[in-house]
């Protein structure tokens, strides 16, 4: 891997004014980006993209047909549409596309989607957060477009997603790095082959579910004990989020921390010893190959 896609941040501030070249710095006006899909994913990275925090002026709009999606946008001051085509009589074409339509929307065959994508002007850059959908398959089916592929989730909206990018041979190092710096001001991202996305879908996509379930754990637990469900909760979010803080900023090793807080005869190792007689370790390794081999699964079911 270049040292241009592991470090976008870097080669994004070595640019020329510390933009990046080409469509996003033409000189012409903002350069105009197409969200199609403004539900979960594709809301949060348009309401990103509007607040203009990248140092690259952009003009977002949204295609979206549930009426209630484009009423939030335009109160918002988002431009948005129900339709690729009628956005297209307005506007013509975009400087880049992001698709976040669920992966049928954008594959069957009579697919709106993939038809008015069809007819954009060739070479536009487009990234793809349809989970499962390879970059052959966005090729096969839109190949006048250049195709990054992005797996992230929905902390992206607390500015703690986690997302994985991939990009086709076609996609230039300094699109790479505004890619980079897009995904990486709502968290983190992190450039991999593509054929390592679905052991990574597993822990960084599916992770927070499990996780969920876990801070939904340790509250039961203290229910259990006497505490109030709201108080419970506040303390097992806190547990898990602060633990994310130690491991991913401070650069705490899991089984160092591990270590720090289980002092002998301690409380924290009392319930380390009953997670492990039950065999805790050994299901969530067993669940993270689950979820990957389900990964794979769909992705060949495309």
């Amino acid at each position: 891997m270049s040292d241009a896609r592991k470090s976008g941040k870097k080669n994004q501030k070595n640019s020329k004014n510390g933009l990046i070249p080409g469509p996003f710095t033409s000189g012409e006006g903002p350069a105009r980006v197409w969200v199609v899909g403004g539900g979960q994913m594709g809301g949060v990275i348009v309401r990103h993209i509007a607040a203009q925090r990248l140092g690259v002026r952009l003009s977002p709009a949204v295609v979206d047909p549930n009426p209630e999606i484009l009423k939030a946008m335009k109160q918002e001051g988002i431009e948005a549409d129900s339709s690729l085509g009628g956005l297209a009589r307005k506007d013509k074409s975009p400087d880049m596309v992001l698709l976040a339509v669920k992966p049928g929307v954008f594959l069957k065959p009579d697919s709106e989607v993939a038809g008015a994508l069809s007819g954009l002007p060739p070479g536009i850059l487009a990234i793809s957060v349809m989970a499962g959908v390879s970059l052959s398959h966005l090729r096969d089916r839109v190949p006048n477009l250049r195709w990054v592929r992005a797996m992230t989730n929905l902390a992206l909206s607390s500015g703690k997603g986690m997302t994985l990018l991939a990009a086709s041979s076609e996609v230039t190092h300094s699109e790479q790095s505004f890619v980079y710096s897009l995904f990486s001001e709502m968290g983190r991202a992190l450039w991999l082959p593509e054929d390592s996305f679905d052991a990574a879908t597993a822990i960084a996509g599916s992770g927070p579910g499990l996780l969920s379930l876990v801070a939904e754990a340790l509250a039961d637990g203290g229910v259990r004990e006497g505490l109030s469900r709201e108080t419970a909760t506040l303390l097992a979010s806190w547990a898990l989020l602060g633990t994310g803080a130690l491991l991913a900023d401070k650069g705490h090793l899991p089984e160092l921390l591990k270590a720090k807080v289980a002092s002998p005869s301690g409380t924290t190792i009392e319930g380390l010893a009953v997670l492990e007689r039950h065999g805790v370790r050994g299901v969530i390794i067993d669940a993270v190959r689950a979820m990957a081999a389900r990964s794979r699964e769909m992705s060949r079911n495309f």
